[in-house]
């Protein structure tokens, strides 16, 4: 359902990323849903084509680059599902623009924990990706100190669903 663009411009286009390196995707699929997600770690496995999930491509060390299968997330999935601000909490899909979210969350007081100079480009799944932090780490923390639980796919096509920590959990590491 969702786009797979195969053009030269198109792939071009995402042979770049933050970084100095190029590599040249042989194919760019903008995934609409979880299910087409699935239905592409499948081919991929199927046909032993690497699959690399992309952003915003803000990286600075060319981890949104492959010469597989590029996967961007900022044409479709890109919804704040929920955001619960009396609690502090978001649901988003991975192509929501970090400064989007903080804009969002500003006025109850909330910023989400990374604050890349990128903000304005770079995606939560981006961040989540790279564990992103930013010039003010030290009072926002890194974006794995942000996160109580993520939905994900596996390399094998399994979504699981990671759990929040315990408050005991919590209390040990303390």
């Amino acid at each position: 359902r969702g786009d797979v663009l195969d053009d030269r411009v198109t792939r071009l286009l995402y042979s770049t990323d933050g970084s100095l390196y190029r590599l040249t995707p042989a194919v760019v699929v903008c995934p609409r849903d979880a299910e087409d997600v699935a239905r592409l770690v499948f081919f991929s496995q199927e046909t032993q084509i690497p699959i690399v999930a992309r952003g915003a491509g803000t990286g600075l060390a060319g981890e949104s680059l492959t010469t597989g299968i590029a996967v961007d997330f900022t044409r479709y999935m890109t919804q704040i599902v929920d955001l619960d601000l009396s609690n502090g909490r978001a649901r988003v899909q991975p192509g929501v623009i970090l400064d989007e979210i903080n804009r969002l969350a500003r006025p109850a007081g909330w910023q989400f924990g990374p604050d890349p100079s990128s903000g304005s480009r770079a995606t939560v799944g981006g961040s989540v990706a790279n564990n992103a932090t930013g010039a003010h780490s030290l009072h926002y923390g890194y974006c794995s100190d942000n996160i109580c639980s993520l939905e994900v796919m596996l390399a094998n096509g399994r979504q699981i669903r990671t759990n929040e920590p315990a408050a005991r959990d919590l209390e040990q590491k303390l």
